[in-house]
């Protein structure tokens, strides 16, 4: 057994150092966080709770602006119906019939009549139409005249 240098290759039986494989593992589902939702469906959850609270912020500012000027406006009102109902009553103390009286004689120079400038006129006398006798005959005349006593009979 001797012809040479025969000897036995350990190596093939020394443990083989191989490099390890990489490999590319593709998942079938997708990323899941800790409450068992994507990512994006929490982000998008989140921009919707912040606008709807900004909506409802923004509505309650209004609703104050809105009401601070409904305030303002019922005051206002009620200072002008104040000075309407003051406006009135001196108007009502300017018509009076002795502030009227008084303007009449201190400022125009008025003065009460005399007996001398009154003028009496008498209405008391009857009230009566004469007609013009047109003395005439005829069918026509004497028709109208029965029609006017008829009439008179009957006070039309």
């Amino acid at each position: 057994m001797a012809s040479g240098s025969q000897a036995y290759d350990l190596s093939r039986y020394e443990p083989r150092e191989e490099e390890p494989k990489v490999r590319l593992v593709k998942r079938t589902q997708p990323v899941k966080s800790i409450y068992g939702l994507r990512p994006i469906t929490l982000v998008m959850a989140a921009v919707i709770v912040v606008s709807v609270t900004c909506l409802l912020l923004y509505n309650n500012a209004m609703i104050s602006e809105i009401s601070a000027e409904i305030t303002a406006a019922t005051d206002q009102l009620e200072q002008l119906q104040n000075e309407n109902k003051r406006l009135n009553r001196e108007l009502d103390a300017k018509m009076s019939n002795e502030t009227v009286a008084d303007i009449a004689v201190n400022e125009l120079g008025l003065n009460k009549l005399e007996n001398y400038q009154i003028a009496y006129v008498n209405l008391s006398s009857q009230d009566v139409v004469t007609a013009k006798n047109s003395g005439g005959t005829s069918i026509f005349s004497i028709i109208g005249r029965a029609i006017t006593k008829i009439q008179e009979y009957l006070k039309f």
